[in-house]
């Protein structure tokens, strides 16, 4: 049974208007935008009198938000053309014509029309190209995801009797309740591969999966390139849990670079064999201390997130802390120059009035 999906390629050559699409093809409505409408491109069954059977598509609207569905089927693009006194896809899909004008169109075409509904039988619709528009009024949030269109409708008709098989008759509609069921499953048998992989899968889907290597990534607090990349690694991680390994491959992945680990213990048994000098901030500090030693500025956000993670890789007794090298120093409002004091900065060569030049010297 064709099966049509409305995604990324579809709805790149649809017309939208008070929509954006995200990285799952979801749409999602403005409610800063008077006119929220989606013309989809038309559907080409490749068969003169296709028959369509069922179009779905999941809605999550707050308040009071209203779904309107206009269908409209022909053989002949030409003959809707000739219909409407203009190129009907140059007057959809065009950047010229308003909304309201275009809704007018498919009114003026008698589209089939359906409001309030999700689930929609087209049985009484016949040929070639199915043009579908779907326009949101009201006033809430509302987000269009898995938007099909299957030509059929049904898997069972032609299991019983020919005398049964009349299209769009009160049991060809019953029986297609079983038919949309049996559907919606396979559906979801065939997005498995989909859910299941990590690349494809959704940012509540990368939680869960974390959560079942003991990753606690609630909170929506880092993106979802690192969040696929910390769940990908996570087998290894809990492998290295405890090391010095762990807290630097999670710095390199969160940081997008590598930093520096300092163990204090290391730095005192060092300062003891070699006799070398050691700061004096650095004798402070005890034997569970490690300090993180990051060249770039970190926002306080940032700082959090990275906490957070290392504190479920990190040694039990560790005590974790961040210092953050800047490239350029700053000075705040408590800090003075004393005499003599100069800040470093881009400077060309000078010349006193004691120096000579000969011939062979050349200044850039």
């Amino acid at each position: 049974m064709p099966r049509y999906s409305i995604k990324k390629n579809r709805l790149k050559e649809a017309y939208i208007s008070g929509f954006h699409m995200d990285e799952e093809y979801a749409l999602h409505l403005d409610e800063e935008e008077m006119f929220n409408l989606i013309i989809l491109p038309p559907i080409d069954s490749t068969e003169i009198d296709g028959e369509w059977g069922r179009l779905s598509m999941k809605v999550q609207s707050r308040e009071d938000r209203v779904i309107t569905v206009y269908v409209l089927a022909a053989n002949y693009k030409e003959y809707l053309s000739e219909r409407a006194g203009m190129d009907i896809d140059e007057f959809l899909y065009g950047e010229e014509a308003h909304a309201t004008d275009r809704i007018s169109l498919m009114r003026r075409l008698n589209a089939k029309r359906i409001t309030g509904e999700t689930d929609c039988l087209l049985y009484d619709l016949s040929g070639r190209y199915l043009y579908v528009a779907i326009e949101a009024s009201g006033e809430g949030s509302l987000t269009l995801s898995d938007i099909v269109i299957d030509s059929t409708g049904d898997n069972f008709m032609n299991t019983y009797p020919e005398v049964y098989r009349e299209r769009n008759s009160f049991f060809h509609r019953y029986v297609s309740i079983f038919s949309s069921i049996y559907n919606d499953f396979q559906r979801d048998i065939d997005a498995l591969p989909r859910v299941l992989d990590l690349d494809l899968c959704t940012e509540e889907q990368l939680i869960v999966y974390g959560s079942w290597m003991g990753l606690d990534l609630k909170g929506g607090f880092l993106e979802v390139s690192v969040l696929r990349q910390l769940v990908k690694e996570a087998y290894s991680l809990n492998r290295m849990k405890g090391t010095r390994k762990a807290i630097e491959r999670i710095l390199e992945i969160i940081l997008g670079e590598k930093a520096v680990v300092v163990e204090h213990s290391l730095v005192r048994a060092l300062h003891k064999e070699a006799d070398v000098e050691m700061l004096p901030n650095f004798r402070s500090k005890g034997v569970y201390d490690v300090t993180i030693l990051i060249k770039k500025h970190l926002t306080e956000e940032l700082r959090h997130q990275l906490m957070y993670i290392l504190d479920q890789y990190k040694p039990v007794r560790a005590k974790l802390m961040i210092a953050q090298m800047d490239e350029h120093p700053i000075a705040d409002s408590n800090s003075y120059l004393d005499i003599n004091t100069t800040l470093p900065g881009k400077q060309g060569a000078t010349l006193d009035k004691d120096l000579s030049m000969d011939g062979v010297v050349i200044l850039g």
